[in-house]
């Protein structure tokens, strides 16, 4: 009922204009006659109003207006409102009708233009908004907004060459925004290359992601999985040093095959160092329990229990817990196992219900890496959860 308030506020001085223009024809007629103020339509569809009948006052309000210079900011205005209650059809139709009168001028036929893009978008007709968007984006006053628009639907179609191209033209101050961006989506397209199992196509992608964002983390790890899966090993474990450089948060996605790598290469001693190194840069809990597992087959359990009590001491954790835990199981006596196998299952069940990562940019919390926020859509938001329920 709000919006249909507005709508009789918005139109109030357009209708007071047509009665006025009717009044001035009544001169013109008859010299006694005399101006009628508001139109005859207006209190048609302000009774409409009254009487809770908001369609019929909406068409009655939309059909009294006569595009010309004086009302096309009010077409404009009523189409974003129908936009946004979600009367898509309603809001087509305005901007469409606005468009079709030849007496339209450029700048206003452009401006109605990108509402109908807008309008598709919400219809979700993605073929004809990119059409106008296209046309758009040639013209300076409405580059960018169109620019950002097709963006959004070549990311939804995972058209992902456009959107390279798409974001490539966006004018900011500084274009590295949309460079993080660019990275993604050459990641996206190494990803479906490997998918098909052409590998040179996905080491190329992987070279432009760097050549677009050279700290891309993302890049990181695909180029290391493409070494692991044709058993570079050396070149793998290359690549995962970067990630301490990068972002060492995002080793805890690599712990399995970077552990693997080492035992591969039967380099136990490196794999300890490397694993020491990442914890003086920062490195989880991931790292903390890989330390300990190391620790474990190589000197017993013993020595990894001390471990984890010892990074406990600094770096309380869950996961710590209930490896912990685990440890003792093992070597616990009859009486006390029931009870330690028991606390086991209700801190492994805390665990499982908890979230492993977290958006930076609008709080989405997920059990999975999301590269593209599924909330607020933005690129390389969403990290590994740090602290005791986390890393």
């Amino acid at each position: 009922m709000n919006e249909i308030l507005f709508i009789f506020i918005l139109l109030l001085p357009v209708a007071w204009y047509t009665g006025f223009r009717h009044g001035k024809k009544s001169e013109s007629n008859n010299s006694t006659g005399r101006s009628q103020g508001l139109s005859k339509t207006y209190f048609t569809g302000l009774n409409y109003l009254l009487n809770e009948q908001s369609d019929k006052a909406i068409d009655t309000f939309v059909s009294m207006l006569e595009i010309d210079s004086e009302t096309v900011e009010t077409h404009l205005a009523l189409g974003n409102l129908f936009r946004k209650r979600g009367e898509v059809d309603r809001a087509i139709r305005i901007h469409q009708n606005l468009i079709a009168r030849p007496s339209l001028s450029q700048d206003d036929r452009k401006q109605a233009l990108l509402e109908l893009g807008y309008d598709y978008m919400g219809a979700g007709l993605l073929d004809r908004a990119e059409n106008i968007f296209k046309e758009l984006s040639v013209n300076f006053n409405h580059k960018n907004d169109s620019l950002s628009q097709l963006l959004i639907i070549y990311q939804q179609t995972k058209d992902w060459n456009n959107a390279i191209n798409t974001a490539a033209r966006l004018d900011t101050p500084s274009n590295q925004d949309h460079k993080a961006e660019i990275s993604h989506f050459y990641c996206e397209l190494a990803e479906s290359a490997l998918k098909d199992n052409v590998y040179r196509d996905a080491l190329n992608y992987i070279k432009k992601a760097y050549s677009a964002d050279k700290n891309c983390v993302r890049a990181t790890l695909i180029s290391a999985e493409i070494h692991y899966s044709k058993a570079r090993y050396k070149q793998a474990i290359k690549c995962y040093r970067e990630l301490l450089k990068q972002d060492v948060a995002f080793l805890t996605e690599a712990i399995d095959t970077l552990t693997n790598s080492f035992e591969k290469l039967g380099d136990h001693k490196g794999l300890m160092q490397f694993l020491s190194d990442a914890l003086s840069h920062g490195s989880g809990n991931s790292t903390i329990l890989a330390y300990a597992d190391a620790l474990q087959r190589q000197q017993g359990d013993k020595q990894a229990a001390d471990f984890i009590v010892q990074k406990m001491d600094s770096h309380p954790s869950i996961r710590g817990l209930l490896k912990l835990i685990k440890l003792h199981i093992q070597h616990a006596n009859e009486n006390a196992k029931p009870s330690l196998e028991m606390l086991f299952e209700v801190v492994n069940q805390l665990l499982k219900n908890k979230p492993n990562y977290h958006c930076r940019q609008c709080g989405f919390d997920s059990k999975t890496l999301f590269w593209q926020c599924p909330s607020c859509r933005k690129w390389g938001e969403v990290k590994p959860i740090k602290g005791i329920e986390g890393e």
